[in-house]
């Protein structure tokens, strides 16, 4: 059965939808997660006869009732969890557009809840660049700096395949097309003398980084131990980027979006003034 056709079939559940949908899209991540993130929109498109593949003009206000219950109580959702069900809602609707069932994502520019207050703070910029100094992994090496020049997500670090990398011109492409950093752009240089597939072209869609989520985050944390620093999580580095490099190139809001992955200028300045808001660790003490 096709996407539409599973998205407008009158008779199955939200959960026979999500099922059969799952394994068509192939979204990165764990599975039982993105279901679960879903499953309140589907379920409430359902009962209120909502085609997920025509999204109506308050499609947007439609969403804050699945996004934000648990159970039957409209609102309960912590922003963290009304947060992560957008996103994966987003993620699908990326999918979807990259599949041509939809024209445009319509989560872009969708407002997110100010984040419950992180328990850790950021990583400081002199760890970072002691542990990117001593990281030897080329692979581990090549995904801190992705992460840091262009808050590339751990999604993105798992899907970027070499044909979305143009080292000549020194772009790569995502949701957005990214001019590549110096700094991204040796690291990748190093990976492709490594691996043949950027000269072969019947290998162009061999992932840059080949690695599952659990073994990429494994060698990331290696690095961090290797370098005698305090472990950040992967969106801890993302958010530390965006702190750090959020305004440090010169372009209009758009193209400064576009650099960091946003497909929308207001989300992008929302994620950079939640990361200059958080704490950062002091690196002599470690908190």
């Amino acid at each position: 059965m096709t996407i539409l056709r599973l998205l407008r079939h009158p008779s199955i559940s939200a959960s026979e939808q999500l099922d059969s949908l799952l394994p068509l899209v192939q979204l990165p991540g764990i599975q039982k997660v993105l279901r679960s993130n879903l499953k309140t929109t589907f379920e409430d498109a359902r009962s209120d006869n909502i085609d997920l593949s025509r999204p109506p003009a308050d499609f947007h206000d439609w969403l804050v009732k699945p996004l934000g219950r648990i159970g039957d109580e409209q609102g309960a959702a912590k922003p963290n969890t009304y947060n992560a069900r957008a996103t994966s809602l987003s993620r699908l609707y990326e999918r979807f557009r990259e599949l041509g069932v939809v024209p445009v994502n319509p989560l872009d520019g969708l407002p997110r809840h100010a984040r419950e207050s992180a328990t850790d703070p950021l990583p400081s910029r002199a760890e970072l660049q002691l542990v990117h100094a001593q990281t030897a992994d080329a692979h581990a090496r090549a995904a801190l700096l992705l992460i840091d020049d262009l808050a590339f997500t751990m999604t993105d670090l798992l899907t970027l395949q070499w044909q979305h990398v143009n080292l000549s011109r020194e772009t790569l492409l995502r949701r957005t097309e990214c001019r590549i950093p110096s700094r991204s752009l040796d690291a990748l240089h190093e990976l492709a003398r490594l691996d043949a597939a950027p000269l072969n072209p019947d290998a162009q869609s061999q992932r840059v980084l080949p690695f599952d989520e659990r073994t990429l985050r494994a060698r990331l944390w290696t690095a961090f131990q290797n370098a005698g620093v305090r472990w950040s999580t992967p969106s801890q580095l993302r958010m530390a980027a965006l702190r750090d490099h959020g305004m440090s190139i010169a372009a209009t809001p758009y193209q400064a979006a576009s650099q960091f992955g946003f497909t929308s200028p207001r989300a992008y300045q929302q994620a950079m003034e939640l990361a200059r808001s958080l704490s950062v660790r002091d690196p002599e003490s470690g908190t």
